[in-house]
């Protein structure tokens, strides 16, 4: 009831340079109950009215002219740092290298703007919540990204996890398999699936993928976690 709450008065700012995109975006948002201080194609503009209204979340498009929408999100989120960014980008300019660099700039959703409408509304509610959230047919993407973040085997200490728990998500972190883990940990298979199973829902994951990612970006915030919509 609390989440519906905050997400029914969420504030959301648009940074948006197709205007039927911009226009289509603010109709979908009101009519579900989001208020939008903001909605504009300019950066300059969009900058501004995030520093005025400090939005719960500001929408950016990555295909900005005359803009990096890179450059974009890191500024957003040194200057309002509690806004929580959800960049987006045309299927088109899609790729691995993006992703990554928009995330490590500090969004924490991102999509295609062929996004459906009502996966667009869950991917901003969760980013309200605090999720690490990507777009539908974004999993290519995805595991592309996890070989760029993988290197060490530290990891953040989750509280929800018990200790046995918190051993198999840093070997799941490490990309190891079930049968690897099995080896390493001196237990069989099924009960590292089943150790598995109970981990992704008590750090909000859907997969062992979108798992890693929340641990390989920076660890779980405070009160947030991973999803892809989709």
């Amino acid at each position: 009831m609390a989440d519906a709450v905050r997400d029914a008065v969420a504030r959301v700012v648009l940074i948006e340079s197709i205007p039927l995109v911009l226009h289509g975006l603010r109709a979908a948002l009101e009519g579900d109950g989001f208020i939008v201080p903001g909605a504009t194609g300019d950066p300059h503009t969009g900058v501004r009215a995030v520093l005025e209204q400090r939005p719960d979340v500001v929408f950016v498009d990555l295909d900005l002219p005359g803009s990096t929408g890179v450059g974009l999100l890191r500024r957003l989120h040194r200057q309002s740092p509690t806004t929580r960014m959800i960049a987006a980008v045309s299927p088109q300019h899609d790729d691995d290298s993006l992703l990554l660099a928009a995330l490590t700039a500090g969004a924490t959703g991102y999509l295609l703007k062929d996004t459906e409408t009502a996966d667009l509304l869950r991917i901003v509610r969760a980013v309200q919540r605090g999720c690490v959230t990507l777009g539908p047919r974004l999993g290519d993407s995805l595991s592309a990204l996890l070989l760029r973040l993988a290197g060490t085997d530290e990891i953040p200490r989750f509280p929800a996890l018990t200790n046995r728990e918190q051993e198999v998500l840093r070997l799941v972190s490490l990309g190891y398999g079930n049968r690897r883990i099995a080896r390493e940990l001196f237990i069989s298979e099924k009960t590292v699936r089943n150790y598995v199973s109970a981990i992704l829902p008590k750090i909000h994951a859907s997969s062992r993928s979108e798992a890693i990612l929340s641990v390989r970006l920076s660890g779980p915030p405070a009160g947030g976690s991973v999803s892809r919509v989709g």
